[in-house]
């Protein structure tokens, strides 16, 4: 294979009608490779168009075996070929009228269809460099086994730092939608013995099945406040990925996974990914130049995520490679230049397993009605609060300026009841409070009525 790459490169220079073709020999089963390359080694130019095609041809040669093997490639999906912005649309089913024979003036309704859009953008633009001196070169042109480590080196170097970072920045995607609090999440018991594992694979199986029938509550659309009704997603079981940290992967028997999914073993492997982790880590400048990995974000509480596989919206725009060569110092720089979109779909179904819920706080709380009103003596209604960022995991408390009048129990942190108890000329200030710091008021006043 590396033979046959270089005696492209010279088929190449035929074709482009460069010089390289007519002092570089064709490789042959016997050609010593320090005469075939001292032509190379003695002309800079030779040496120059030499590099030029190295990694174009000989580094994409090698790419499929000798790459890291990403088990979540299978997540990503076509490429973005032009554009920056990807725009995924979601039609929610129609809802059914009853038929009824006198209903004329529904010939000439207009039935709108639920449109929802979401938009996904290229977020992602890293570039790859490496540099290979003349000196490298030249030694490894002292054997043919000494060349072709010399290029699986450029290879691991340059397509090994973008796959891996494709690896982790998949993860990242669920580490931070987790994070944020914009996916749907179970809480469940660590998994650390025969009795925690079987409650965890029943709430799984649960979760895989339930998946399959339209449900509106396994995708996150109206959790982050997506305008309109609630959506209704379904997805195919075959569609159904289950991604688990490692070490809770190998404490769970496999065969009653696969069984516990109705699934033959040969196939469940194919919808269950182990990963290491779901920490986040990025590379850090230190002060004496040295670059070092640092953990920015610590997923230890996520334990896993069974979602649709459309759930993960990652495109690759382009995988190039350009050079250069600078002159003064003799050195070719290559750089591998990867543009991708990393982003997730709030339509599609997915639900994070986790030890504990994220903390999302909250920076401001307001009734979505703060009108004053008057309420009768026994009444009840309820009263909505909004908090920004609207999925905020912040508590909210309510109260009463003078509960003998108007009274107020907490529903929920979104929901509270006002009821009015005795009849007052004066309005009672009720209040919901966020953060300690946050409020928002309306003013109530309970009247004499029937």
């Amino acid at each position: 294979g590396l033979r046959t790459a270089l005696n492209n490169i010279r088929e190449t220079s035929i074709v482009d009608n460069t010089l390289y073709a007519r002092y570089v020999e064709e490789i042959l089963p016997n050609t010593n490779i320090g005469e075939w390359s001292a032509p190379i080694l003695d002309n800079p130019q030779l040496m120059n168009e030499f590099c030029n095609k190295l990694i174009q041809r000989i580094v994409r040669t090698q790419v499929e075996i000798r790459l890291f093997n990403n088990p979540l490639q299978v997540l990503e999906g076509e490429e973005m070929i032009l554009g920056a912005i990807g725009q995924e649309i979601f039609i929610n089913p129609i809802v059914g009228r009853r038929f009824n024979v006198d209903d004329m003036a529904g010939l000439l309704a207009k039935y709108e269809a639920d449109v929802k859009v979401q938009y996904h953008h290229l977020n992602s633009d890293v570039q790859y460099p490496v540099t290979v001196t003349r000196a490298k070169i030249k030694d490894s042109f002292t054997s043919w086994d000494s060349l072709d480590r010399f290029i699986e080196g450029i290879t691991t170097a340059l397509y090994n730092g973008a796959y891996i970072d494709r690896y982790e920045m998949t993860k990242d995607l669920i580490a931070s939608a987790y994070e944020g609090n914009n996916v749907q999440i179970e809480t469940i018991t660590a998994v650390s013995s025969e009795a925690t594992g079987k409650a965890f694979v029943e709430k799984a199986r649960s979760l895989f099945l339930n998946f399959q029938t339209p449900m509106s509550d396994y995708n996150a659309w109206a959790k982050v406040g997506g305008y309109g009704r609630e959506i209704l997603t379904y997805t195919p079981k075959e569609d159904i990925v289950i991604i688990l940290r490692n070490d809770v992967l190998a404490s769970i028997d496999v065969n009653v996974l696969a069984s516990a999914f109705n699934i033959n073993k040969a196939d469940f492997l194919g919808n269950v990914i182990g990963v290491n982790n779901f920490d986040v880590y990025e590379y850090q400048k230190q002060t004496d130049g040295t670059t070092i990995r640092v953990k920015t974000y610590d997923g230890s509480a996520i334990v896993g995520m069974i979602a649709d596989k459309r759930w993960f919206r990652i495109w690759s725009q382009e995988l190039v490679m350009d050079e250069f060569y600078n002159a003064i110092s003799r050195t070719w720089n290559y750089y591998l230049n990867d543009v991708r979109g990393y982003s997730y779909s709030l339509f599609a179904n997915a639900v994070v397993f986790a030890t504990s819920m994220p903390t999302v706080t909250a920076t401001k709380v307001e009734f979505t009605d703060d009108t004053a009103f008057n309420i009768k003596v026994g009444e009840k209604v309820i009263r909505t609060v909004a908090l920004t960022p609207f999925n905020s995991t912040s508590t909210v408390t309510f109260s009463s300026s003078a509960s003998s009048y108007v009274k107020v129990t907490k529903i929920d942190d979104r929901h509270v009841e006002i009821e009015g108890v005795q009849a007052n000329a004066n309005a009672v200030t009720v209040t919901a409070t966020c953060e300690t710091t946050l409020t928002d008021t309306i003013s109530v006043t309970c009247v004499s009525g029937t």
